[in-house]
């Protein structure tokens, strides 16, 4: 049965509390001496500067309310700013590598992204024709310089909200809700591989194997080799035994520049479970240059050294392990591993 999903402008709304509270800020004071977009960096930056990251993607109100979210959580909150104080927003992708984790059984394949508050006047620069605002880059959870990203358009930052959505209802085991989020992301950008992949995975979970193929191999015929598209299909042919097929899509992720440590992780884990740890440390160590912010790298490498009796190294990895993480659960999971480490020295 049909579910209704939010529409984008639910997502952005405040509350008549909030909005009276970013107005008053916008509008009295000593802050109506500098440009409108800068003061709706200084009012974020004033009230979000310890904002807790989690793997939801909230409505704007909430994250408000509970100073929670990710960032693209954020994203919205800024644009429900700008859209009060009548400032143009704009949005990029930051060129840098994907940044991978894990939540249970999905993977996710999480691109930056960052928001652009656009100064109201055009101004020529130099002695040349061209014509170009300034503009202040917002960048979330982020300890990098900023960084020169691909522009996106309204519609496409819209359906990367609903495949949030979509990826988190996924993993949380609601395949209808999943479907029906995912499918209004494709009402906005039928051009994003990312919404085919996911919902052939819906598909898949649901038991229609033969349309998650479908949507397998439309998306990658219709926009080409793409990493998480063919560890998916790849998954799906080796549930079905069809090895010839799965041997040719592994040649194809071979054959990819995309750097993903997960399936380096698995091989490490095998080699742990077989009990060959100097083998499984060295597949962590190269997933770790891949991906050196996972946290769950340096638990798998505190295994193995404990396995070698490398006690000091262990207690090493496992402080790298609650350095990274970025959950309060896992970082205090990891202290009490230390706390259990040292007292078993």
């Amino acid at each position: 049965p049909e579910q209704a999903v939010p529409e984008f402008e639910e997502l952005i709304a405040l509350t008549p509390e909030q909005e009276a509270d970013f107005l008053k800020f916008f509008r009295t004071g000593r802050n109506t001496h500098i440009p409108d977009y800068q003061r709706i960096y200084s009012y974020l930056s004033r009230n979000f500067s310890d904002t807790r990251f989690i793997h939801s993607t909230i409505p704007a109100s909430r994250v408000i309310e509970t100073h929670t979210g990710n960032c693209m959580s954020l994203a919205l909150v800024t644009a429900a700013y700008a859209g009060l104080a009548g400032v143009e927003v704009g949005w990029q992708l930051a060129n840098t590598d994907p940044v991978y984790s894990s939540e249970g059984s999905v993977i996710y394949s999480a691109n930056h992204i960052q928001t652009r508050l656009y100064e109201a006047a055009w101004r020529t620069h130099g002695n040349s024709f061209s014509i170009a605002r300034d503009y202040l880059l917002l960048d979330y959870f982020s300890d990098r310089l900023p960084s020169q990203g691909t522009e996106l358009e309204q519609h496409q930052v819209e359906a990367l909200v609903y495949q949030n959505l979509g990826v988190e209802a996924l993993a949380d085991g609601r395949l209808e809700r999943s479907f029906w989020l995912l499918r209004a992301g494709l009402q906005h950008d039928p051009r994003n591989p990312n919404l085919y992949n996911a919902l052939g995975v819906v598909h898949r979970r649901a038991g229609a194997a033969d349309s998650a193929e479908r949507l397998y191999r439309f998306a990658l015929d219709r926009f080409g080799d793409n990493l998480l598209i063919l560890r998916n299909y790849r998954s799906l042919l080796q549930a079905q035994q069809r090895r010839g097929e799965v041997e040719a899509v592994e040649r194809r992720i071979l054959a990819l520049p995309d750097p993903d440590p997960y399936p380096v992780i698995m091989l490490g884990d095998e080699a742990l479970d077989n009990g060959r740890p100097d083998r499984a440390l060295a597949y962590y160590e190269k997933a770790r240059k891949v991906a050196p912010y996972l946290h769950e790298i340096y638990w798998k490498m505190a295994r193995a050294h404990l396995e070698l009796g490398n006690h000091r190294r262990a207690e090493l990895a496992l402080e790298k392990a609650r350095e990274n993480a970025m959950v309060d659960r896992d970082r205090q999971l990891y202290q009490a591993k230390l706390h259990a480490l040292a007292n078993a020295r």
